[in-house]
């Protein structure tokens, strides 16, 4: 072994020393997370390979890592003799020795130099030789622990999982191509990528990163770990005044800012409102949410029981439509039920447009108030020039019953929520994740020959996303949104032209 690391040579050496004095520029930057493509995945084991060789066999005294931590204490340069090898070679033995004494050192591979620094052998020997492979393994599939499934889609799971490297925390999103193809909805899930990339907001559940594989797209985004709406008003049934009005406040917050940036989500209910383990809600699925047009009548995406009239009957529309969405929500918090019944859409509308819903005095519950009761009716109105919010959100966030209401505490989120999500317990039904699932991977199986054909493939290029480089904070978002809109919609007109599907 001594014999083989001798004839390696004086410029070889000299080589593994520049090698290892760039350990110290490279390993104090936390590489960023970017996406491996198919090509890249297998070099991954090539590049390893190539260090094969530096390695020492089973059994030896020696680890040539050592060899190359002596070597860049000491400081040597090219003209390196035979005998200041030989010196270097014992005292590497000598490191391996004590090193191998301990086998919780040896697992962590750690030495501590005269300099007083440590370091770690493997990361130094990998970011010497390959730090381009280092940031492209970093972040892929195997690269988090999928604890359990917190939800389920139009297009597949909603996981929980753990980054292996950082110990992050993540509600991973993972869409089935197939389904997305063949439900037709590769132009939705593409806008949302793309609008989630522009927004930031302590009430949004925010994407940190994008990216995908041959079977699936995910996005990695905000843990909400107190469990969404729907799951706590099926064990509720009924909300109280204070906690209505604290979700409502959450809600009318994260609106202010995605309308300030031009869009209007059009999807709000309470399976898309999600609780932080503190009680605060934040608005998540922006999969039918569009720039505010002018002209935009074919945009009749929603959900039955919350869409508004005007998208119901194919009309043009603006940001009122999720003003409706939060009266019927508020109305069915307060009675236990939605305003508007029906089992199809057709029967929806029907409903709607035989009557105005309203709260009625006599069917106030307890403990509200008249002003709770006008906030709901007002915003439940069926035209939207008469609904609360058309002359702008301040004009919701005026209403008498939100009279002196600490706006300011609750976006620096230092108010104290009046309803507690379970801290102990998973707050999702296990059971109905489990039927949709079943219902999901039979159509799988079903379409997922599809993604053999790379113009299917081709639809979802540009789908990568890592956080830093295209989103922006709060802040900045706040203080230029009308520049900001513009150029996000000019980024949309750009992918409308050229969508496929």
């Amino acid at each position: 072994m001594q014999q083989l690391i001798i004839n390696i040579g004086c410029k070889q050496i000299y080589q593994l020393l520049q090698n290892a004095t760039q350990f110290n520029s490279v390993s104090t930057f936390r590489s960023p997370i970017i996406v491996p493509s198919s090509q890249q995945v297998s070099p991954v084991a090539s590049g390893l390979n190539s260090l094969k060789n530096l390695h020492s066999p089973k059994g030896s005294q020696i680890d040539v890592t050592s060899l190359t931590r002596l070597i860049k204490s000491t400081k040597i340069n090219e003209s390196v003799n035979s005998q200041q090898i030989q010196a270097l070679l014992a005292k590497a033995r000598e490191i391996a020795k004590v090193t191998t004494d301990s086998k919780s050192q040896a697992q962590k591979k750690h030495v501590k130099l005269q300099s007083q620094q440590f370091v770690n052998f493997k990361d130094l020997l990998h970011n010497s030789t390959s730090a381009k492979i280092q940031q492209e393994i970093i972040f892929c599939r195997n690269s988090f622990n999928f604890e359990f499934v917190i939800g389920i889609g139009g297009f597949g799971k909603v996981w929980k999982v753990e980054h292996k490297k950082t110990g992050q925390i993540f509600a991973m999103k993972e869409m089935s191509k197939a389904l997305i193809v063949t439900k037709k909805s590769v132009h939705s899930v593409m806008n949302e990528r793309t609008l989630l990339s522009q927004l930031k907001h302590p009430l949004l559940v925010n994407m940190n990163y994008a990216y995908q594989d041959r079977e699936n797209l995910y996005l990695l985004m905000d843990y909400m770990k107190g469990g969404d709406l729907r799951y706590h008003i099926g064990r509720m049934r009924r909300f109280d005044e204070n906690s209505t009005k604290f979700f409502i406040a959450c809600i009318v917050q994260g609106l202010e800012y995605i309308h300030s940036n031009k869009i209007i989500h059009r999807d709000i209910k309470p399976e898309n409102l999600v609780l932080d383990e503190k009680g605060y809600v934040h608005i998540t699925d922006f999969g039918i949410a569009r720039i505010m047009k002018l002209e935009n009548s074919s945009d009749t995406s929603g959900t039955p029981g919350y869409m508004a009239p005007e998208v119901m009957c194919k009309q043009n529309h603006s940001y009122a439509v999720d003003y409706f969405a939060v009266g019927v929500i508020g109305y069915e918090f307060m009675i236990g039920r939605r305003p508007y019944f029906g089992r199809s859409r057709q029967e929806i509308r029907d409903s709607i447009l035989a009557k105005q819903a309203s709260i009625k005095r006599t069917e106030i519950p307890n403990g509200w108030s008249l002003e709770a009761v006008d906030f709901i009716n007002r915003l439940l109105q069926r035209k939207p020039q008469n609904r609360l919010g058309s002359n702008g959100i301040q004009e919701i966030k005026e209403h008498p019953w939100f009279a002196n209401f600490a706006w300011d505490k609750l976006q620096n989120q230092t108010l104290i929520p009046p309803f507690i999500p379970n801290q102990t317990e998973d707050n999702f039904d296990q059971k109905q994740i489990i039927d949709e699932d079943e219902e999901n991977q039979e159509l799988i199986q079903q379409n997922i020959l599809v993604l053999r054909d790379q113009t299917i493939q081709d639809q979802f290029q540009g789908y990568e996303f890592q956080q830093g480089n295209h989103s922006i904070s709060t802040e900045q978002s706040s203080g230029s949104s009308t520049k900001h809109s513009r150029h996000l919609s000019e980024r949309l007109h750009i992918f409308e032209k050229k969508k496929i599907i």
